[in-house]
């Protein structure tokens, strides 16, 4: 009876002991912080050998996985950077090009070459990333054809030509690529928000299109979305489509709030009554909490979101690590 009494209330005890002990001990996993540093930038505070340079990439961890976002200018640079940092790029997860200028895709060289394997996700971009595309163009006679020996005739006469569709070899024709053209989910929380640049791209000038009206195709960009305890975190690379365009396509596709907005809002071209109106309009209309600006952001815009934000501007220079 003694024995019976003693296990029933060592029971009694375990159960109200057992909601106060570590999650972790409980079996269940606990919230993941988030941290995201500045690895190549031409703006920081004295760090240490670190480089200073013209370009982006920020590494991320997040809920366990790396994660490179841009890779900078120089190769060798960014190679230098990481490490000084003590970053290894043999453990990143998966890596994500915002777009295909030279000042955010150098690195990757680097990266295909400590990590061959490694999951790209890169924008729809023939001109600049290799993605598929097709030519429309035209024979203008398509029964002339039948005029010409087999010799002569595009896969000897045995299919017509009504465009070309091609993959070119470059950069990334050996890795494990894949472009993106609607939001994606590539890991658990974290969602690729693709948009199109309206002011950058290029012209094909190739009939049924029209010598007096070529086709514009604009630039593909890739931004990222974090889901967090305190809302989500975007991060832009040089928002060509605009800082505000990518805000909008995020909340399409994610209803939280938005916590922190951070990377490059491309605003160097641009004078203080458009940067002022635009960061008003993110804290007011589009509630974001707080902004870490960084590369092509410019000192102008460094200094109108600093006023526009106050304490919940966050600096994000070369080497700096934000903790999310």
């Amino acid at each position: 009876m003694k024995s019976v009494c003693s296990t029933f209330f060592m029971l009694i005890f375990l159960a109200g002991f057992i909601p106060c002990l570590p999650l972790a001990a409980q079996g269940k996993s606990e919230p993941s912080g988030m941290t995201m540093t500045n690895v190549y930038d031409a703006f920081g505070s004295e760090k240490k050998g670190l480089t200073q340079d013209f370009g982006f990439s920020s590494v991320i961890h997040y809920k366990g996985k790396l994660i490179l976002f841009d890779s900078g200018t120089s190769a060798k640079i960014f190679e230098h950077n990481l490490k000084i940092l003590k970053i290894d790029l043999k453990k990143v997860d998966i890596a994500i090009v915002s777009h295909g200028h030279y000042d955010h895709i150098g690195g990757f060289d680097y990266l295909l070459s400590v990590n061959p394997k490694v999951k790209i996700y890169l924008p729809n971009d023939f001109f600049s990333l290799g993605a598929p595309i097709k030519f429309p163009f035209r024979e203008t006679e398509p029964g002339i054809v039948k005029t010409l020996p087999k010799d002569e005739q595009y896969f000897r006469g045995e299919r017509a030509v009504e465009g070309m569709i091609t993959v070119p070899t470059g950069r990334f024709w050996k890795s494990n690529v894949e472009y993106v053209t609607e939001p994606k989910e590539a890991l658990p929380g974290l969602t690729i928000i693709p948009t199109t640049s309206t002011l950058m791209g290029t012209y094909i000038k190739y009939p049924p299109f029209g010598d007096e009206h070529p086709q514009f195709i604009g630039m593909p960009e890739l931004s990222v979305a974090f889901a967090t305890e305190n809302g989500d975190v975007i991060l832009s690379g040089c928002s060509h489509s605009t800082i505000e365009t990518i805000i909008q396509e995020t909340r399409k596709v994610r209803k939280g709030r938005i916590h922190l907005v951070a990377g490059g809002f491309h605003l160097i071209p641009y004078g203080r009554e458009y940067i002022e109106g635009l960061a008003t309009r993110m804290k007011q209309e589009y509630g974001v909490e707080s902004v870490a600006p960084a590369h092509c952001s410019g000192q102008l815009g460094f200094s109108i979101f600093r006023n526009v934000f106050k304490d919940k501007y966050r600096f994000f220079g070369l080497g700096e690590t934000l903790k999310l």
